[in-house]
């Protein structure tokens, strides 16, 4: 009984004791627990292989619009490097993701698109896509355009200038398709160069004051001398007239020869312009019985005086010459044709006074008569504002010469010092001859050729549209306007590249404008097909080397090249220290190192041909733009 009371005790004991029930409770929780860990180590895989495949995924269609903004098209190629970002970014075998897909494609807007999925525990999805997008930009282009563009590359190609007016419009297109905001301010400059610059845009425009260019420059030129006298008569003063009568016999006709005093009729006396006498004979009478014969002796004095001078020879030399008109592109007469003019005071006269003293054009009265004249507008081409004086030893650039006034973006022109002005580029009164000697006198020399780019043009904004392919009108026309000819300065070019985009130069409205508001990245995009070539006896902004040697001493022109080259250099430098990127392009041409080096860091590339200067600018847009995901 004790035993059974016992035992009932214990039962009633524990059921009233609830320590006990934890154990229970763990038990029957154990099952539920382990699905629910189980369900949420599945879900966290899944997060983490949803958040690689969106990474890979993005990766793929970055890939593959810069890609795209190489060659333009979005294609087989464009489509596999995508795709092989892809893959090395997801591994599938991490998640036990099985029939993982990416596809890519692009749309009007140069936009790539992508879409990722993979099965695994969840299915996956997501979607990705790629553009460019631009902030504000300045762009300028200094770009080559001599003789050698005119050229193509190989046989079938199209000229090199063609090419290039291809690839700008390129560039456009892929800024164009860039731009997401109507917001974006994109703005295009121009610099083309070869042998000097043209800054007649910039001029009528009001950009750059007539002031800033000389009233009057000097030129290799020639002077017309006027010393030969042109001889008059002034007065005929008649002496009179006596008779001689001949007392031998003569017959009829030795009468006539007497009269006519033996064929030397009239005799004269002294010499021009002093007073000239002469004395006539003519037959008066004969009388055939007595052979007697008469004669009349008719004597007449004739005094002379210098009217005017007759054209002598052309002595060819500096002359300085008045430009106040010409820099504002009046037309100015020249004279051309002095064979049959006279002044009316000996000396020697340049080719626009003596046009000036001419009948027709003359304010004044007549000063010269029968000169043949010529009317000439200036192009708008420009000789360059004083530099440093050239010494044997190459220049020292670094920091710049104060004297340096073309190397100087900043320099305000000082209508007091005509070092810093610049002078127009006029070949009709520019002449070649043989030697330094300003006495060299000949009838044989002739102009110096001209070689005139188009005109510059500061940044002005760019007309972005809906449609990726248009191209402004303005733009295409100033594309189809620029020529080829002439050598290669590489350094006037950037120059000018360099004070058209100073924040601080003669052009700072336009370069800064709005920029207090806007955050603006300025680039210069340098193309040539050439190496520097200047020329000695060539005339560019520089005038002819071998006779103004403003960049060589006299005697040493073989030293150009070279001198050319550290004004390059130091340009670039110039230009990159303030905060402008600089972007080479050399076109089938070689990659010299003074390209390389003006590049900013790794901006320098090279096109064999017109395809590839395409797919260069493309490229090049590409990277001024912005390559970004998009949400």
């Amino acid at each position: 009984m004790r035993s059974r009371s016992r035992g009932g005790n214990f039962l009633r004991a524990l059921a009233k004791d609830r320590s006990g029930n934890t154990l229970v409770i763990a038990a029957a929780s154990l099952l539920p627990m382990t699905a629910l860990i189980g369900g949420g180590v599945d879900v966290s895989r899944a997060y983490m292989a949803k958040t690689q495949l969106q990474s890979a995924c993005d990766a793929g269609v970055l890939a593959g619009r810069r890609a795209m903004s190489k060659t333009g098209n979005y294609g087989t190629t464009e489509k596999a490097k995508a795709s092989n970002m892809f893959t090395f970014n997801f591994n599938p075998a991490s998640f036990d993701a099985t029939n993982v897909t990416y596809v890519t494609d692009d749309n009007d807007d140069g936009q790539v698109l992508g879409t990722a999925t993979s099965m695994d525990t969840v299915d996956l999805s997501v979607d990705c896509m790629a553009e460019l997008q631009i902030g504000n930009a300045d762009i300028m282009f200094v770009l080559d355009t001599t003789g050698s563009m005119a050229q193509s590359i190989s046989y079938g190609d199209p000229a090199k200038i063609d090419g290039l007016r291809a690839a700008v419009r390129d560039f456009h297109k892929t800024i164009n398709q860039a731009v997401n905001d109507n917001r974006t301010r994109i703005r295009y400059g121009f610099v083309p160069y070869s042998m000097t610059v043209n800054a007649k845009g910039l001029l009528q425009n009001g950009d750059l004051p007539y002031d800033a260019f000389t009233d009057e420059t000097d030129y290799q030129s020639r002077l017309a001398v006027f010393r030969t006298p042109n001889i008059v008569v002034d007065e005929i003063e008649d002496l009179g007239t006596t008779y001689e009568t001949y007392n031998g016999y003569l017959s009829s006709k030795n009468c006539n020869s007497y009269g006519n005093n033996y064929g030397n009729n009239p005799l004269t006396s002294g010499t021009k312009p002093n007073p000239v006498t002469t004395t006539e004979y003519n037959k008066y009478s004969y009388n055939s019985k007595n052979g007697t014969c008469v004669r009349s002796v008719i004597k007449k004095r004739t005094t002379y005086e210098t009217a005017g001078y007759k054209f002598s020879y052309w002595r060819y030399q500096a002359a300085p010459i008045d430009t106040s008109n010409l820099k504002r592109f009046q037309a100015v007469p020249i004279a051309t044709d002095v064979s049959s003019a006279l002044v009316e005071t000996a000396g020697d006269y340049d080719l626009v006074l003596l046009a000036k003293m001419n009948a027709l054009n003359a304010p004044n009265g007549v000063d010269a008569t029968g000169v043949g004249t010529t009317s000439y507008t200036w192009d708008g081409c420009i000789e360059e504002r004083g530099t440093i004086v050239p010494e044997v030893t190459l220049p020292n650039l670094a920091p710049l010469p104060e004297d340096a006034f073309d190397l100087n973006f900043d320099v305000v022109p000082d209508v007091a010092n005509d070092n810093t002005r610049w002078k127009p580029r006029w070949n009709r009164v520019e002449f070649t001859r043989n030697y330094y000697d300003s006495e060299e006198t000949t009838t044989t020399r002739s102009n110096v050729s001209g070689s005139c780019p188009s005109p510059m043009m500061l940044f002005r904004t760019v007309e972005l549209a809906d449609d990726p392919n248009n191209v402004p009108s303005w733009l295409d026309t100033y594309l189809n306007n620029l020529v080829a000819e002439g050598n290669t300065y590489h350094d006037i070019g950037m120059i000018w590249g360099g004070r058209l985009t100073s924040a601080t130069g003669l052009f700072a409205s336009n370069v800064n404008l709005d920029d207090d508001k806007i955050n603006v990245s300025k680039h210069i995009i340098f193309m040539t097909d050439g190496i520097m070539e200047p020329t000695a006896s060539g005339y560019s902004a520089y005038g002819i080397e071998n006779f103004d040697s403003r960049i060589a001493p006299r005697n040493y022109s073989n030293t150009i090249t070279a001198r050319h080259n550290l004004r390059f250099a130091a340009t670039c430098q110039s230009i990159k220290a303030r905060g402008i990127t600089i972007w080479v392009v050399a076109f089938g041409t070689s990659m010299t190192t003074e390209l390389q080096n003006c590049a900013s860091n790794g901006r320098a590339y090279y096109s064999s041909n017109t395809q590839q200067l395409r797919d260069t600018f493309k490229f090049i847009a590409a990277q001024v733009a912005d390559l970004r995901l998009g949400a």
